[in-house]
């Protein structure tokens, strides 16, 4: 118990590592800036983002924040969700697999974004039509991935499944789907990064809300500090949401040995 408890323990280097690695990496930031005289609208120092960035927090980032995380979430989950269904499907009939894969395909190598003129026909400016962009860019690497772990389960344990009279469903619940665990995550880890990117393209393109807008917005008026806060709020969002998946991963992965 003892061992397996140590095991479990994040060690000090690694947690001191990364953050040894930021310091140095704000540290040569601002020797360059000071030393090269780098104008604020190319490369601000890192000091004034946090004070100009904390300084319209509340005013001008919260909000949009808020409404990027509704529609980054919600199109996770929608995609999650869908990801599974469709792998678990394929997962039973080679057929569908076959039929479904080249499709699977065509969605994630189609950039979303460039189809976002066509939605706002459709939808105008709803913000359905980022959270739709979020599901179709997100669902293929985890239906992909997930479909990936489901065939790689060796077929002897299924034979042996069904000599002993499962049913297909027990099969898929009971083998399949914990064997299958390890990949599954790495799509939904994948999809953590897809549905940023999804989100923030969408911004970008219809404006008007978003912290993918508030980027473009802080740019054009060179409120650079402002802007490079906001990408760094993104990618730390887009961070957490990764390792809140890990993390998962980890105990269930572990409750499963």
């Amino acid at each position: 118990m003892k061992k397996a408890h140590a095991k479990r323990q994040i060690s000090p280097v690694k947690m001191a590592a990364p953050l040894a690695l930021f310091v140095i990496i704000i540290a040569v930031w601002e020797i360059c800036v000071s030393a090269f005289h780098i104008s604020r609208t190319i490369l601000p120092r890192p000091e004034v983002i946090v004070r100009q960035f904390v300084q319209n927090f509340a005013r001008d980032i919260w909000p949009q924040m808020q409404f990027s995380l509704w529609v980054i979430l919600t199109g996770y989950v929608v995609s999650v969700v869908i990801g599974i269904l469709i792998a678990a499907v394929c997962s039973q009939f080679k057929l569908v697999t076959q039929s479904v894969s080249p499709l699977i395909i065509l969605f994630l190598v189609t950039p979303m974004n460039t189809l976002v003129p066509i939605f706002m026909l459709w939808m105008g400016f709803n913000p359905m039509e980022r959270i739709l962009i979020v599901i179709l860019q997100t669902t293929p690497i985890i239906a992909l991935n997930t479909i990936s772990g489901f065939s790689k389960v060796e077929n002897s344990k299924i034979e042996l499944m069904r000599s002993m009279g499962a049913t297909r469903v027990q099969t898929f619940c009971k083998l399949i789907f914990p064997n299958a665990l390890p990949q599954v995550f790495t799509g939904l880890k994948l999809g953590c990064i897809f549905s940023i990117i999804a989100a923030m393209g969408a911004d970008l393109e219809i404006g008007k809300s978003g912290l993918g807008y508030r980027i473009s917005e802080y740019s054009s008026l060179t409120m650079t500090e402002m802007a490079y806060g906001t990408i760094i709020l993104v990618a730390l969002m887009g961070n957490i949401m990764f390792e809140i998946v890990a993390k998962v991963e980890r105990k269930l992965i572990v409750w499963l040995k």
